[in-house]
């Protein structure tokens, strides 16, 4: 392959990789050491996490050589890659490697296989990676990530030989360019593997014949991240309303002594009631989001109307339990239900309800009132959004008020 082609080819998988670059906004975050896979309390946004820690890969190579090399291939190599993400789709990363490529059966003008023969190769190489799918949100954090990949850097190539071939060494410019994954195990280590075609440009005309050599590389390495992973802030709470200021008193008017009446007897004091609400969470949250809309406070205002209208004013206590549908992991579902059970508790307090009042939890999907296997069963399921409109039952909040009403 020619040079001008092969920085061509380069240059088509590096350019989108910095202007996404470019254009990103790093998010500040705070540290804390966690357990777990990745972070799940109800504090962090699913949506925009990522994890941003630098990290360190040893790796190792098999490489198919050049034919021009008259080397065989297998695994030749190792080194270390230094990086850092840049945001949700790009990563920087700076990777030093050897290699020892010995010599493979063949014949030269009658010669056949060279004794001692061999390349030893040194290179520093600064690639960007792109992932092109995102890396944003629990989900894709957790799951297998694929990334475009494009470097340039340096490369010392050193050959030997007791017979014809010669000897000599160079610097100089290499590129590469490829495709490759990476497929978390835990939250301090990840497999990535990738595969690669690397341009030598040979600029010490090494070798029998003359010009660049085009190497296949395919790498395997652990990637460790470093320090512990990152947290997002949690989302502003709602504040409850200043109270309005007490009225003057009335002025105070003596009456005349009267003669003391007998005091009635007290009224018994009202019983408690309860009144159980089921409020469908679909329209009250954005899809796989845990903040209020419009729609969400107009239901629990709802609620609240009809408590008042069957005399229901003295709320002693709130019991809020959130729900979701079964797509997603176990951890995730508990943490979204419990999120959105929260900000349910916090509307309540921002409407006159005493906090200390109103307790919230998360069922996640442990109660389910319709499951896949029953949509699959109604032909509701042959799609994704089919099935997820028909879980919408299992999509919820249930709410618990329990006070005393007036004697009507």
């Amino acid at each position: 392959m020619k040079l001008a082609a092969s920085a061509a080819i380069l240059a088509s998988f590096a350019l989108p990789g910095l202007a996404l670059a470019q254009t990103s906004t790093i998010s500040s975050m705070t540290s804390d050491v966690m357990s777990g896979f990745y972070p799940s309390t109800v504090a962090r946004d699913a949506a925009d996490w990522y994890d941003d820690r630098w990290y360190v890969t040893p790796f190792g190579s098999y490489i198919s050589p050049d034919s021009s090399r008259h080397t065989s291939a297998g695994f030749r190599g190792f080194g270390l890659a230094l990086g850092k993400p840049i945001n949700p789709w790009v990563n920087i990363e700076l990777r030093a490697s050897g290699e020892t490529m010995n010599a493979k059966s063949w014949n030269y003008n009658g010669n056949a296989n060279f004794p001692g023969y061999k390349w030893d190769n040194w290179s520093v190489e600064l690639d960007a990676q792109w992932f092109f799918l995102g890396r944003a949100g629990y989900s894709r954090a957790n799951g297998i990530q694929p990334y475009a990949v494009a470097g340039i850097g340096a490369i010392n190539d050193k050959s030997s030989s007791s017979t014809i071939y010669g000897n000599g060494s160079a610097t100089s410019f290499m590129g590469s360019a490829g495709l490759g994954l990476v497929w978390p195990v835990t939250n301090w280590a990840r497999v990535v593997v990738d595969a690669r075609y690397r341009v030598d440009a040979n600029q010490g005309n090494l070798g029998l014949q003359k010009g660049n050599f085009g190497d296949w590389l395919v790498t395997a390495g652990v990637q460790i991240p470093l320090g512990a992973v990152p947290e997002v802030a949690a989302p502003a709470r709602a504040v409850a309303p200043a109270p309005m200021p007490a009225p003057m008193p009335a002025p105070v008017v003596v009456a005349p002594p009267v003669m003391p009446v007998p005091m009635p007897a007290p009224a018994p004091a009202p019983a408690p009631v309860t009144r159980n609400f089921d409020i469908s969470a679909d329209g009250m949250f954005a899809f796989d989001r845990a903040e209020l809309s419009d729609v969400g406070r107009n239901r629990i205002n709802n609620a609240l109307t009809e408590l008042k209208q069957a005399g229901i004013t003295d709320i002693r206590n709130v019991r809020i339990v959130g729900h979701t549908d079964p797509l997603g992991s176990d951890a995730y579902n508990q943490t979204l239900s419990e999120a959105r059970a929260n900000s349910v508790k916090n509307y309540l307090a921002s409407q006159g309800i005493a906090s200390s009042a109103i307790s919230a939890s998360g069922a996640g999907e442990s109660q389910l009132k319709i499951t896949e296997a029953d949509c699959k069963a109604k032909g509701q399921a042959r799609t994704r959004a089919a099935l997820i409109a028909c879980l919408a039952p299992d999509r919820r909040v249930e709410a618990s008020f329990t006070g005393t009403a007036m004697n009507r």
